[in-house]
């Protein structure tokens, strides 16, 4: 008996763990697997520079936006201690040059989950209709299911950019056809979901469309809500969320929300959106 006791308490620390959750949630902006290619080159100190931000949010489950595919994941993230999950929407033959990046293209921007080695999880079907379009253009959604008695849901998103406000944009078509699409997916959920994602919109603004649309029943919750931007200084509000359904929140660790910001001058940031972050304990649900 004392033997067993004995192991219960060495085991303890990681049974809390793994009932306790760390997710974060990340645009890593034109994330490519090569150095010096992309929209947004990269040398192997850039690259170490995003190694050293994941390992001080030193989060479970990563929520990845504008990710080119698994190699570049396995840039930054070790594959024997990471699971990958990149959404199965196919690459275009041939992209655009990039803006301001003269002789570089354009790559595939993914939406991905790298889940820590270990956390019992499964992968579901991508949300493949948010991509309105149907040629490919928008990306999918990927989505996980973590634990076992009462399984968290993990839908990553990254939607259309350019309407960040208002409805008068030639955007706006493409994330508002995107809006039912989420609203849909969260009413056929039954348990406990979480999403992360790149909204691409100031949702918290007051009396914003889409958030009053999209929350019309009042289920949904962002995690850090009016916790202000600190990111870079030309950005003034979030687009990037975790949000929670009424069956998540009782999960949510309170004051454990957090936008993990950058040093040192904006131009040699590692992405131009910094990682947030939230823990969860999964015991409560």
């Amino acid at each position: 008996m004392r033997f067993l006791l004995v192991i219960a308490l060495l085991f303890a620390p990681l049974l809390a763990r793994a009932e306790t959750l760390r997710i974060a949630s990340w645009n890593i902006e034109h994330f490519v697997a090569d150095t010096d290619r992309g929209c947004r080159p990269r040398s192997e100190a850039d690259f170490q520079r995003v190694r050293d931000v994941i390992a001080q949010v030193d989060a479970d489950i990563w929520l990845l936006q504008e990710i080119e595919g698994e190699p570049a994941l396995a840039r930054v993230f070790d594959p024997a201690e990471w699971v990958f999950h990149v959404e199965d929407r196919r690459p275009s033959r041939r992209y655009p040059e990039c803006r301001n990046t003269p002789g570089q293209r354009l790559s595939m921007q993914s939406t991905a989950i790298a889940i820590r080695a270990g956390i019992a999880h499964r992968r579901l079907p991508d949300l493949s209709a948010l991509d309105v379009s149907r040629s490919g253009a928008l990306r999918h959604g990927v989505v996980v299911e973590v634990g076992a008695e009462r399984p968290l849901t993990i839908l990553n998103t990254h939607l259309q950019s350019g309407c960040f406000e208002g409805m008068g944009r030639q955007s706006c078509g493409n994330l508002f056809a995107q809006l039912p699409v989420l609203r849909a997916w969260f009413d056929a959920q039954s348990g406990p979901v979480l999403i992360g994602e790149d909204l691409n919109r100031h949702v918290e603004a007051e009396g914003d469309t889409f958030w009053a649309i999209l929350n019309e029943y009042g289920d949904i919750h962002i995690t850090g809500a009016e916790i202000g931007l600190n990111c870079l200084p030309r950005f003034s509000a979030f687009i990037d969320f975790l949000i929670l359904n009424d069956a998540a929140r009782p999960a949510k660790i309170e004051g454990t929300f957090a936008e993990t910001t950058f040093g040192g001058p904006v131009e040699d940031y590692p992405s131009d959106h910094c990682p947030i972050s939230i823990d969860l304990d999964l015991g409560r649900l």
